[in-house]
């Protein structure tokens, strides 16, 4: 992810700078966008592998142990649902880019590599979802996430 940030960046960098002179480089704004889009969703699944997504807790952790219980199985219960529809979604568009052919202006990239960082990021999420599910419930270990800080 640091690779392709820094690229990103070299990319916008040069694009800026050959603004100003005689040179001219084709596509360097097309591969920072689609750089970009490869990094977010790399970025979002590292981020729920490791738990680190945008959380709401503070109503679960007013709440009592035995319902914060249940509140937590139903919110990873939605995310499975969520990440399951969307993946879908995302491998038929890859899948539609792929047999049309399609191509993105500038520098002619497919674009069923644009949209696959759209199906891998989410099946990232979704293989990380089940793994964390299946060691709770084999191990009983529910208090990591759901517990209230010193308490």
């Amino acid at each position: 992810v640091i690779a392709l940030m820094l690229f990103m960046v070299g990319t916008v960098l040069l694009d800026v700078l050959a603004r100003n002179t005689a040179i001219r480089v084709r596509g360097l704004d097309e591969i920072a966008r689609v750089t970009l889009v490869w990094i977010v969703f790399l970025v979002t699944a590292i981020g729920a592998r490791y738990g680190d997504l945008i959380g709401m807790d503070s109503l679960a952790n007013a709440l009592p142990r035995r319902l914060r219980l249940i509140v937590w199985v139903l919110r990873r219960l939605l995310f499975f649902v969520f990440l399951v529809l969307f993946g879908w979604y995302a491998l038929g568009l890859v899948e539609m880019m792929w047999q049309t052919g399609r191509a993105t202006p500038n520098l002619r990239t497919p674009l069923w590599f644009v949209y696959a960082p759209l199906f891998i990021g989410t099946s990232i999420m979704l293989i990380s979802l089940v793994t964390d599910f299946s060691i709770r419930i084999t191990t009983g270990d529910f208090d990591t996430n759901i517990e209230m800080q010193g308490g």
